[in-house]
Order: structure tokens, then sequence, then C-alpha cells
């Protein structure tokens, strides 16, 4: 009897334990519930609060999420500042971005008190050409866009009329050039076939880096009688090499443009582009006896001289079309996208002196290009700032300054899978190719500027290839110049209802004193 009194009223005191503890979890899940229903009460369809209280209460800080959407289409571009020594020669179609010429005016730079080295033998030149290298780049590839087989011709005009200096790509260059005298014609393919391939890929070696050692290139028969002119000048009147001016007065320059065959462009610099004079002189060797030798004069397109590229789009007018899928962007020149910022929606949401916005995140995703025969790739890096900026942007030579300008990065891991690329600064990548995305970061200080100085206007901004120099420092990139992009590029911008929704993330003191 007492073992089982005894073994009843441990039995009940466990039980009433069992009670409170099951007690107490009912407690917990209610004050869960009630806690939940607090949130989610909170919440409100035109503005949701998603920050919690900061004691003390005179410092109440709540935080909102508005979502927003972004009006995005296709605008051309006719027209790119170009003070660059890059440059591109040649014509090439797309089915999706239609056609693209390239063509070049430039003068040539002079070196002050210019001689010939030697006295041409009897005073006469031999020959005068002009010569285009296009060097390869990185993996053995020609600096070329397209069918480098295809054949092409170009022509070589003489300028007659002084050059302004004017570095915008829709210069018309036959307002300076005789266009019914040619100084030479030339036909080519850029992937010159009469070279062996042996050759073609033939390398050297510095002591520090491995390079090539056949250098493409396309050589332009001018007329010897230029050349003699050129010598005739040294001779005749010295004081034409003094300056750089006088030069130019003597000899203007060359229109060089593609006057057949389409399918392939190639990329050089002005550096790369030069007039040779060459002719035949007498030394004496080691002997004292009389031998022939053969001698070039140079001269080159230099940052002293004008050096002006101009593209020439057509067909375009599909891609500024309405489009309800995507945008476009098309470099050099071509189109690009322009973003309209609901600012005015946003201000009326709140007040902008009573609320500070915190965050406004922007990335833009793009299309996989439709396959094709030599499908554009896309630019290296986008530019993101407001549509009357961009004049003074490109011409003063200005840089992204994460307030008011601000170019696309690689966001995520890094392409060794491991680096975390968060910015700009950490980014040497224009864009990430594996979820195919520009990323701009949080831009909420330039909506801040425009609501503060133009509260009754949208805010308009331009989307812009562009072409990003950086120096590294301890894995950080710095920015050490943007130019417009002279690379052959082409991106659909997605401006689906989903891509085009932005959250503002904004906050503000509740009880301020």
């Amino acid at each position: 009897m007492m073992l089982i009194m005894s073994f009843t009223i441990k039995y009940s005191i466990l039980n009433l334990k069992n009670r409170k503890m099951i007690k107490g979890l009912k407690k917990l899940a209610v004050l869960f519930c009630l806690f939940t229903g607090l949130i989610l009460g909170s919440c409100d369809d035109n503005l949701t609060k998603v920050g919690s209280t900061i004691q003390p209460p005179e410092d109440l800080i709540t935080v909102y999420t508005d979502t927003f959407m972004i009006k995005a289409s296709t605008m051309k571009l006719d027209s790119i500042f170009a003070k660059s020594s890059d440059c591109l020669l040649g014509e090439m179609y797309d089915p999706v971005y239609g056609n693209i010429k390239s063509d070049i005016l430039c003068q040539f730079y002079c070196e002050e008190g210019f001689k010939f080295a030697y006295t041409p033998n009897g005073g006469k030149i031999d020959s005068m050409d002009l010569i285009i290298l296009y060097p390869f780049r990185t993996g053995a590839s020609l600096y070329a866009y397209g069918d480098t087989m295809t054949p092409m011709q170009l022509t070589v005009y003489p300028v007659n009329k002084p050059i302004k200096r004017n570095f915008y790509t829709n210069d018309n260059p036959e307002l300076y050039c005789d266009m019914q005298n040619p100084l030479g014609i030339k036909s080519y393919s850029a992937y010159d076939a009469s070279v062996p391939d042996s050759i073609h890929f033939e390398t050297g070696f510095d002591g520090i880096y491995e390079y090539y050692t056949f250098q493409p290139s396309i050589r332009v028969p001018l007329p010897t009688e230029l050349g003699q002119k050129f010598y005739d000048e040294t001779i005749n009147n010295p004081s034409t090499f003094s300056n750089q001016n006088a030069f130019n007065e003597f000899f203007p320059g060359v229109y060089i443009t593609n006057t057949f065959g389409s399918g392939c462009i190639i990329k050089t610099t002005g550096a790369n582009i030069g007039i040779r004079i060459y002719y035949n002189h007498t030394l004496k060797d080691v002997e004292g006896l009389d031998s022939i030798a053969y001698a070039a004069q140079w001269f080159f397109v230099s940052k002293e001289v004008v050096q002006l590229n101009r593209f020439v789009n057509n067909n375009l007018d599909k891609l500024v079309e309405d489009n309800p899928t995507n945008t476009f962007v098309k470099a050099p020149a071509g189109v690009c996208t322009k973003l309209i910022i609901p600012t005015t929606d946003i201000s009326g949401k709140f007040d902008i002196n009573d609320r500070y916005i915190n965050n406004f995140n922007l990335t833009l995703r793009y299309l996989p290009e439709d396959e094709r025969d030599y499908v554009y790739s896309p630019p290296s890096h986008l530019l993101l700032l407001p549509a009357d900026s961009i004049i003074p942007f490109f011409e003063e030579g200005q840089m992204e300054n994460g307030v008011t300008s601000f170019v696309s990065y690689w966001h995520g891991l890094g392409p060794d899978g491991y680096t975390n690329l968060t910015s700009s600064y950490s980014s040497y990548y224009g864009y990430n190719p594996s979820d195919r995305t520009y990323s701009f970061g949080n831009i909420s200080s330039l909506l801040k500027v425009h609501m503060d100085n133009s509260p009754d206007k949208d805010l308009t901004l331009l989307v812009i290839p562009v072409t990003r120099s950086s120096t590294p420092q301890s894995s950080t990139y710095y920015t050490t110049a943007i130019s417009n992009s002279f690379d052959l590029a082409g991106v659909k911008i997605r401006k689906d209802e989903d891509y085009m929704k932005v959250v503002v993330l904004s906050s503000k003191y509740e009880n301020k004193k």
C-alpha cells in the first residue's frame, strides 16, 4: 500500500511538472503569434515599416520600403566625344544592330626642323605609302571584328582644307577633302592569307614577355610625286618644317575610308598609322668604297595633331521602336538606353525632408544574343549618369564619383569563384556573364541630388557603353580614365515589368525632439 501511494505521489508531481511545461509552451506560442501578428499588421500596401525601434524613445527610427517602376526606352546616340587614340576602320552589317561604317580623318606629326636623314641619290624619292598596323591582341587573334577573310577595299583621299579640332564622331570628312582625286586605293583582307600561318603566329621573347613578331598591316601605295614634293620642300622651303602649323599648311592630312566590301572592321591606334617615304642613298663601307643603302622617313599620327574617327550607323529604326521586352545598347555611337526614374512619385509618396533615402540599388539584366555569325559581345562597362551631364562628363575627362555618376561592375563572386566583388573599386570587370547583370550599386545619392534640385521633374538617366581604364592597388581597382567605347559591342537590356521594379529603402525619426 505504501509503495502504491509513493508511486502515485511521484507520478502526480511529474504530471504537474509536465502540465506546467505544456502550459508554458502554449504561452510562448501565443506570444509568438501575437508578435507575428503585430509585424504583419504593421505592414501597409502603400507604406511598409520594416524597421524596429531603437531606445531611448526620443530616438525612435522606422525603416520603410516602397516599390516603384522605372520606364526604359532606346534612344539614338548620333555621335560621341572621341578624343582618343583608338580608331576603327571598315564596314560591317549585323541583322540585329544594323550597319556601321567607320573611317578616319587625320593629320601627321612633324618634328620641328625636320630634315631627311640622308641625301637621296640623284635627289630622287623611290616610293611613298600609307601603312596601317593593327597588332594582335591577347590570344593570337586579330584586333578585328567580323570575317577577317572577307575582301575589303579602302581609299585614301587628300585633305585640302584645315581640319577643325572637333572630337565628335559625326563630322563630315568630305567638307575637308578632295573626293575627286584619291591618293591611293588598296584591296585587302584583315587576315593576310598571303602570309603563311607559321609566320602569322611566330613569337619572340624579349627576356620578360613573349610577343608576336608578325605585324599585320595594310600598305597603300601613294604617288611617288608626293614623296618627291616632301623632299624638295625640305631643300627649297625648310621653314615649312619649322613647326606643326606650317607643316599642316603644306600637308593638311588624309581621309581613309572603306569603298568596297562589308563584313570586317579593324581596330588600331593613331600611333599605328603612318606615311613612309622610301629612298636609296650612298654610304661608304669599311674599305671606303661606295655602297647603296636604303632608308625610310616616317610621319605618324600622334596626340599633338588632329585625329577624327567617324561612325555612320544605319538601320537603327527598329532598335528605337518601343519594345515590350528590352531596350538596346550599341557601341560605338549607335544607340543607348534611357531610364526615367519616377522621382515625382517618390517625393509624392513621402516628404523628402522628413525621410532619408538609405538605399536605391540598381541592377540591369540583359538577354543572351541569338545564335548567328559574329555575335556582338556585351560592352565591357556601362556608365550611368543624368542625361544633361553627358557632354561635360566626357569633354572634361571626368570619372565616376559614386554620387551623380556610376560605372557598372561585376556583382557577386569573381571569376575565380571566391572573390566577392561588391563594387567598382573591387572589380576589374564591368558585368557578370553568369547571371547577365550590370550592377551600379546604391544610387540613392543621385536621387537625393535630383530631388533637391528638381523636385517637379522625373530623373532621366542614360546608360552609355564605355571603356574603363583602371589601376590595381591592393586588390582595389581605381579608375584612371573613362571614355566612350570604341569596341564593336551590343546588348539587349531587359525591361519586363519584373526587371524594372525597384525598391527604395528609407528611414525617419518618428519622435524627434
